[in-house]
């Protein structure tokens, strides 16, 4: 019997030998940097470790510090951005929106809060609820309008066909008898927000079921609001909105509402064109609030004489501008796109009793060149945010300062940084809750 020759070793390929060089270096790698990262009685991963450590970094940016002091970085990781949507846009009261956006039974408007695709309704018993805009069938949006009225149309899932009352209910399922008994439209009906709420016309919503009622959560600011919103007791008309970005992050707006210190150099060239100096024009008191926040322009007027110019700032995204001298007010309402960027809508809303058409559109000019998008106090804020944004991108381990009034108590002249700090206290309060 003839020998059978040896099998021959097949050339592995330039490119295999390559990459099996390139694996055994990494896997020597690897367990290097596991020996170098021990935990007891386990090793770990560098993808572990590398990420305890941003989390450690995040967990020392977002101490409070009593100096008045604050890391950068809250501002612009995008790991931070993430816990805030969690823990606070997750877990506190947000706004919403407002009541007048759903004057009819059957009114509707598509929200998107915390990432979320929300519906603002008002039922077909007159009720305003916030519902999640996503069909129990296969998922798919059930208002595709921004904005619309399904009194009787009922929001019809564009997928198949699945409808549903302004109520929430479901009230219509093609082909029915193809589920069996065991399906029972009442038990499929919109998704409802785990809590929502209005206050004088105000509509907030919570992710969170077992959040403090919203009262509670408003705390003294209620007092605040009355006096902005419904302080005489009367109802309030929409007179305008407006949706527009900015290229900042969202805590910025936030910050800049409760600043009366920028006022005279970022708003300079408005008082100039009155023949006034900025600081000659300015008087007022900065208020902290619990989280919340105000500063009241005027100083010295009693609150029922409704004659002072008031911003204020509600835990976390929501500010309200009341105009004394037009009786108006403005909410708006701060939603963070991404770390750099977020979203502004504001309405305007005016007592109901002098809502006359001519009034309105008065004011709704007025408005909109000052605190309007393009207004002489709204865009100088949002170009003077972007430059902050910019600036805050610098590496340079310096933290930024809020420290005017730290020696003088709660109550202090307009251009003390109070405000600001008691909101800073109630985002550190969110973001190190487990």
């Amino acid at each position: 019997m003839s020998a059978v020759p040896p099998m021959m070793k097949p050339a592995v390929p330039k490119s295999v030998r390559h990459w099996k060089q390139a694996a055994r270096k990494w896997s020597k790698r690897l367990r290097r940097w596991q020996a170098l990262t021990p935990l007891p009685g386990k090793k770990r991963s560098p993808w572990q470790f590398w990420e305890e450590q941003a989390m450690k970094t995040i967990d020392e940016a977002i101490r409070l510090r009593p100096d008045g002091f604050t890391d950068r970085s809250i501002y612009t990781d995008p790991a931070v951005l993430e816990q805030e949507i969690e823990k606070i846009f997750k877990k506190a009261w947000v706004l919403i929106g407002h009541e007048t956006e759903v004057p009819e039974p059957g009114d509707y408007v598509r929200k998107t809060i915390a990432g979320q695709p929300l519906i603002q309704v008002r039922g077909n018993d007159g009720k305003v609820r916030v519902v999640y805009n996503t069909c129990r069938h296969r998922a798919s949006l059930v208002a595709i309008e921004e904005e619309g009225n399904c009194a009787k149309t009922n929001f019809v899932c564009p997928y198949h066909g699945f409808e549903y009352s302004a109520d929430g209910d479901l009230v219509k399922v093609p082909v029915a008898d193809g589920y069996g008994e065991w399906f029972k439209n009442e038990e499929f009906g919109l998704v409802e927000l785990a809590q929502f709420d209005t206050f004088n016309g105000m509509v907030f919503g919570s992710f969170n079921p077992d959040a403090q009622p919203l009262v509670d959560y408003l705390s003294s600011a209620k007092e605040f609001i009355d006096y902005a919103t419904k302080g005489d007791g009367e109802d309030l008309v929409l007179v305008d909105s407006y949706k527009y970005d900015i290229a900042g992050n969202w805590k910025l707006l936030i910050d800049n509402t409760m600043d009366g210190y920028h006022v005279p150099y970022v708003h300079g060239s408005m008082f100039e064109q009155f023949g006034i100096s900025a600081e000659e024009g300015i008087s007022g008191i900065a208020r902290t609030l619990g989280f919340h926040g105000s500063i009241d322009w005027d100083e010295g007027r009693p609150m029922a004489e409704r004659n002072v110019n008031r911003y204020m700032a509600i835990f976390p995204n929501i500010t309200v501008h009341y105009n004394a001298s037009g009786d108006m007010f403005a909410i708006r309402q701060i939603e963070p796109l991404n770390v750099d960027n977020m979203q502004v809508t504001m309405w305007l809303l005016a007592p109901k009793s002098t809502a006359s058409r001519e009034m309105n559109e008065r004011r709704a000019a007025a408005f909109t060149i000052t605190w309007g998008p393009g207004g002489l106090f709204g865009a100088d804020d949002a170009r003077q945010l972007e430059w902050v944004q910019l600036g805050m991108k610098a590496d340079c381990g310096a933290p930024v300062l809020a420290a005017r009034g730290l020696e003088t108590g709660d109550e202090d002249d307009w251009e003390n940084e109070q405000s600001m700090r008691g909101f800073r206290a109630g985002w550190n309060h969110y973001m190190n809750q487990d």
